[in-house]
């Protein structure tokens, strides 16, 4: 996207972390922006704060877990600013435990948000951007665990995994039928944030890299140097498998 300011932008998961770092770089650049969560209230705090900072900034309460929900964030989105430019599908959580140990209900609820939670965001945000007929931008937040193998994460690698399938997809979709929309799939490593006190990258780091990826349509939006190695590795052993092929 060529410009940013006055565009109109939706940030899920937007009360704290990297959701709360996004909005505000968002603003910094003249944005406004709709900040969702779950935590309504806390959503509603972090905007008060920055309209009296002078942006345009409104707040609502969503589950992502529930489109209906979703579209009714994607209506306040049109309704307050007049449109919608870039989404933001950012809203996720996390457990661990062994794949063979958890609960259904454990995965269940990861995957409903993590995976179900961007679905629902696609089907209710993209149409809204291509109604615009303007330049518009889907970023996804990923992680890590889409690309490197993280023991004892079963349901959220299998969620973020599928949100690389996804974001492929509909890069691949819109493409198809010439609309101006990028699509970022956004990697952070270990990120300090409520979820991972101990991380060593900040939510503001993944912000500005959020901010480059939707000004230059970066397809995969890595954010640090965190398991280089790892990753490298396992991509170098799916493609030297190709050679294991029975003819």
């Amino acid at each position: 996207m060529n410009r940013l300011e006055g565009r109109v932008a939706v940030v899920t998961g937007a009360a704290s972390g990297i959701g709360l770092a996004v909005a505000e770089a968002f603003v910094a650049e003249g944005m406004r922006v709709v900040l969702a969560d779950l935590d309504g209230a806390g959503a509603g705090e972090q905007a008060a704060r920055l309209a009296d900072g002078g942006a345009e900034v409104c707040a609502t309460a969503v589950d992502v877990r529930d489109p209906d929900s979703v579209e009714r964030l994607a209506e306040v989105a049109v309704e307050r600013f007049g449109g919608l430019h870039v989404a933001v599908n950012n809203a996720g959580i996390v457990n661990r435990g062994r794949s063979w140990e958890l609960p259904l209900a454990e995965w269940r609820r990861v995957l409903d948000v993590d995976l179900y939670g961007v679905v629902h965001g696609v089907r209710s945000f993209v149409p809204r951007i291509l109604a615009t007929g303007e330049e518009g931008h889907v970023v996804v937040t990923g992680s890590m665990a889409a690309v490197a193998p993280l023991a004892k994460l079963g349901p959220y690698a299998v969620a973020k995994h599928g949100l690389l399938g996804l974001a492929d997809v509909l890069r691949a979709e819109l493409a198809e039928i010439g609309a101006p929309v990028g699509v970022s799939l956004v990697l952070p490593g270990a990120i300090r944030t409520a979820m991972n006190p101990y991380g060593t990258v900040t939510a503001g780091q993944v912000a500005a890299n959020v901010v480059d990826g939707v000004r230059r349509d970066r397809a995969y939006v890595f954010t640090d140097d965190h398991s280089t190695g790892e990753v490298e590795a396992r991509l170098r052993s799916i493609l030297a498998a190709r050679a294991d092929v029975i003819p």
